[in-house]
C-alpha cells in the first residue's frame, strides 16, 4: 500500500480513536452527575437503571474498537497494517474506509462467521 493511502488510515484510525475517547469522557461525567437518591419514583430509578445497562453495553463497545484501533496502529509499525491475518493477502481499500481497524479480508470474515455460527448451532 503507498505512503499516501496509508496516511489516510492512519489519520481515519486516529480520529475515530479521539471521538471514542471525547464520547466515553463525556459518559462518565454523566455517569457522576446522576444522583440515585433524586430517584424518588420507581419508575424513574427503572429508567435510570436501563440507562445504565445500555451505557455500560456501549462503554463495552468502545474499548473492543479501541483496543482494534490500537491494534491496526500498531501494524503500521510493523509493516502489515492493511493485510489479513488469516490469508495474508492485502485487505480491499474499500473494507479499510468501512472498518480501518478490520485484521481480515472479506473471505477470511466470512469464513469465520460461517464457522462460529457452524460451532454455536453445534455447541
Amino acid at each position: 500500500m503507498e505512503a499516501k493511502k496509508q496516511a489516510h488510515f492512519r489519520k481515519k484510525l486516529l480520529e475515530l480513536r479521539a471521538q471514542i475517547m471525547n464520547r466515553s469522557q463525556g459518559r462518565r461525567i454523566e455517569a457522576l452527575q446522576l444522583n440515585h437518591e433524586d430517584l424518588v419514583d420507581e419508575n424513574d430509578h427503572a429508567a435510570a437503571m436501563v440507562q445504565q445497562s445500555i451505557t455500560l453495553n456501549v462503554q463495552e463497545r468502545d474499548r473492543f474498537l479501541l483496543r482494534e484501533i490500537d491494534n491496526a496502529l500498531s501494524k503500521f509499525e510493523e509493516g502489515s497494517f492493511g493485510i489479513c491475518e488469516d490469508t495474508e493477502e492485502p485487505i480491499d481499500e474499500g473494507r479499510l474506509d468501512a472498518q480501518p481497524w478490520t485484521r481480515y479480508c472479506v473471505e477470511a470474515a466470512e469464513a469465520r462467521e460461517k464457522r462460529s455460527q457452524r460451532f454455536a448451532k453445534h455447541g
